[in-house]
């Protein structure tokens, strides 16, 4: 079916029946059969239903065809995984994958990639996926992501027309609109294949110490009893002013029965997640017998041997000492699972999850993303969760993003999802629905980068840029917006007419209008007399002047001579004539205040301004530095001006990746920046400065980020100290050191592509990325 509004349970329309040994669900046999037929899919279906073994079957399906396939993913993890996957399954010769800091076997048939590589190839090289025959889309769902959903957006925009897509989404109220939207951006029908239900139902539950497992019902009465007796309204979303006995994970561990364990725990706390699980530990429990613990060592000591790099010393590498620090809590079947940790420590940590050798895992919300990891039950040790702004409720998806991993399939009956609360911060309100139902809808994120403008403007005409534009999905939701709203409006307002008394009804002419304001005239003369008899003057001059504007407004009305009978009609109807009419009010307030359907070129003509000040683009054309900018896809503005300002010739390699490694840096709360003298920041800063005053003259936020927090360790990384070393300068997290290094190396390697006509630029680039990229930094594949 096409995207509409009609929503129907999949139905199989063909073999295959099986694959890969497993039977397929109906709803899988539906998107295959459409693959078959070589058309583009949408499939919605919620976690662990096996969405991905249809992405498995297309690829394989491509590869003995002899055609190029496209597999897109949100994150880096996800993306290293199917590589590994499918080198095994099609052989390393087939498969290939470029992430922006790795690149292998770049001109493979099948290519894993994340979506903003994706969308840069489409921008900048078109050529390499021209015979791309499908896109997958792993978490489409992610066009919703306020940072990144412009990247599927444009990915989805700028797709050649001959291109087959195939969606992975989990499950999404509106799944209908985005098939619908993205059929007519690529003029050919968009299959929508639904899938409601969840493979391993979903089992809710509340827990407190005091009422054990129990109900929102049961909760909120006892709730509302402590509001009582602290003379406070349900209404008042205040925090109880007397402290309870906390409920902790403990507590909530010691009550779950044995059967619901493995338990994955999210916690929305790196630091939170490993003193949890001490605290775990400490209590003597230990979940895993002899035999299990000896696969647990053989696990962490195949781990050591053959993915953690030796330093030369006698306590070894950062991630040898990581994980023997660990191992006490991994044969105990406990961890832990965080961004901060080093890759090695996750990959150890989702091994033996994977085999069931851990069982209290407490993570993260990242452990829930893409990669399939299901358990007996999911805990949740808060309903609120910190997202880089301020602290906020958990929406309806995320929560089923992660709940969803209760359940295995073939194994469990149901999922089990328990949400622990302590009254000291309980706020009911904020509780999740833990209704599927009530899943917010996917909005589109849409904003332009510069480095899309200039690609746009190197590319497109103006008139072709207005027609590119107008197909945002942003836009197209808008449209569907104001339609509804117009076509309610004049629903509103016919009904509204069709209960109209007379002509008269609700105008300064209508007799109980103006018996209205004569009884509010009566009560302003008995107001001024009241305060008068008292001897309280104030505000008595303004009330006499507000009565002397209403008599003379009365004198100068002709009021309609209606007859009784039609006035006592017209007072009956009048409430709900004025009860329509707050609603038409509130929808056309509403139809002012939706986004205008140019607001997009008016950005576009803004960032263009801006560029054209900075003179990367002049008469209509890229000039050298809008042609650098457009390669650019992380802080393009400051790469850019540091760039023609010489930093990069200047700077030799080790400080160079010290600068990289602080362009786009954002740090966490806790970290303090570490002093240096590596480069000269004050230089970098006052342009920082310039570009951000620059954004503000022409209407746009600053988009410019420097944060030189990670440059002394970047420069000794860079001159060879070990991963150890480095981290005994300052205090960071493992996991986020690393990260930032890999990102300065996929900024280094767009820099290079960009200066590639540059012999001895692009040769310093490589020394660069070489220095950065070893030992704990390097990507193992």
């Amino acid at each position: 079916m096409t995207g509409g509004k009609e929503r129907r349970l999949a139905q199989p329309l063909m073999e295959p029946t099986t694959y890969r040994g497993f039977a397929l669900d109906p709803f899988q046999q539906e998107a295959i059969a459409h693959i078959d037929r070589g058309d583009s899919v949408l499939v919605a279906a919620p976690t662990g239903t096996g969405k991905t073994l249809i992405a498995d079957y297309l690829i394989e399906r491509m590869h003995r065809q002899g055609r190029r396939v496209v597999y897109t993913a949100p994150i880096k993890a996800l993306s290293n995984q199917k590589f590994k996957e499918f080198k095994r399954l099609l052989g390393e010769e087939s498969v290939g994958i470029l992430t922006g800091d790795v690149v292998v076997n770049p001109e493979a048939p099948i290519l894993i990639m994340t979506t903003e590589v994706f969308r840069n190839l489409l921008h900048q090289d078109p050529a390499r996926v021209e015979d791309v025959s499908y896109c997958i889309f792993d978490e489409i769902h992610y066009i919703d992501d306020p940072e990144r959903g412009s990247v599927w957006e444009e990915s989805l925009i700028f797709m050649p027309p001959h291109m087959r897509l195939l969606g992975l989404s989990a499950t999404i109220p509106n799944v209908e609109e985005l098939a619908t939207w993205t059929s007519q951006v690529h003029g050919h029908p968009v299959r929508v294949v639904y899938q409601g239900e969840r493979a391993v139902p979903l089992e809710h539950h509340l827990f407190e110490r005091s009422l054990g497992f129990t109900t929102r019902d049961t909760l909120e009465r006892r709730y509302r009893r402590y509001l009582h007796r602290a003379g406070l309204k349900f209404s008042d979303r205040a925090r109880l002013p007397f402290r309870f006995e906390p409920t902790t994970h403990l507590d909530l561990l010691e009550n779950l029965p044995p059967g619901l364990f493995p338990v994955l725990f999210f916690t929305f706390s790196r630091r939170k997640c490993e003193l949890n699980a001490l605290e775990l530990a400490r209590t003597g429990k230990a979940y895993l017998g002899p035999g299990e613990q000896q696969e647990v060592d053989d696990v962490i000591q195949e781990a050591l041997e053959t993915r953690v790099p030796s330093d030369g010393t006698r306590k070894g590498s950062v991630g040898a000492q990581r994980l023997r620090s660990m191992r006490t809590l991994l044969l105990k079947g406990i961890a832990y699972h965080h961004a901060g940790l080093l890759p090695v420590v996750k990959d150890v940590v989702e091994e033996l999850f994977e085999r069931r050798l851990i069982r209290v895992l407490y993570c993260t919300e990242t452990f829930a993303v893409g990669i399939n990891f299901p358990c007996r039950s999911v805990c949740f040790d808060s309903y609120s969760k910190w997202d880089g702004r301020s602290f906020r409720s958990l929406l309806n998806r995320e929560y089923f993003q992660m709940a969803g991993r209760a359940g295995r399939r073939g194994i469990d009956a149901q999922g089990d999802v328990v949400t622990l609360v302590d009254f000291n911060y309980y706020v009911p309100q904020e509780l999740p629905s833990m209704d599927e139902k009530d899943v917010e809808a996917i909005r589109s994120r849409f904003a332009l980068s510069y480095n899309t403008v200039l690609n746009l403007v190197e590319g497109y005409d103006q008139d072709e840029v207005a027609r590119i534009l107008s197909k945002s999905f942003a836009t197209f939701q808008a449209g569907q917006e104001r339609r509804e709203h117009e076509a309610r409006l004049r629903q509103l307002e016919a009904e509204r007419l069709r209960i109209q008394g007379c002509a008269y009804m609700e105008t300064d002419r209508c007799p109980i209008t103006l018996m209205e304001r004569v009884a509010a005239l009566e009560e302003k003369r008995r107001e001024v007399a009241s305060r008068l008899a008292q001897g309280k003057h104030r505000g008595v001059k303004r009330l006499r002047k507000e009565i002397r504007e209403e008599e003379a407004a009365l004198q100068a009305l002709g009021v309609a001579g209606c007859p009784t009978s039609v006035v006592d009609r017209c007072r009956d109807l009048l409430p709900a004539y004025r009860r329509l009419g707050k609603r038409v009010d509130q929808l056309r307030e509403r139809l002012a205040h939706l986004p205008s359907p140019e607001r997009f070129l008016e950005s576009y003509r803004q960032k263009r301004a801006l560029l054209e000040a900075l003179d990367y683009v002049r008469d209509g054309q890229l000039t050298a530095r809008g042609f650098f900018a457009s390669k650019i896809n992380i802080q393009e503005l400051l790469v850019t001006e540091l760039h023609f300002d010489g930093w990069l010739h200047e700077l030799e390699p080790d400080a160079l990746n010290a600068l990289a490694v602080s362009i786009d840096y954002e740090p966490r709360r806790t970290e303090r920046r570490l002093r240096h003298h590596v480069f000269e920041t004050a230089r970098v800063e006052a342009t920082v400065q310039f570009l951000q005053e620059m954004e503000r003259s022409f209407g746009q936020e600053p988009t410019v980020r420097f944060h030189d927090y990670l440059a002394l360790l970047a420069y000794h990384w860079s001159a060879g100290e070990t991963f150890a070393e480095i981290l005994r300068r300052g205090d960071f997290d493992e996991g986020d050191v690393v990260y930032a290094f890999r990102r300065a190396i996929d900024l280094l390697r767009q820099v290079r592509h960009a200066v590639r006509d540059d012999p001895y630029l692009s040769t310093k680039l490589q020394t660069c990325i070489d220095r950065m990229d070893r030992d704990e930094v390097a990507v193992v594949l």
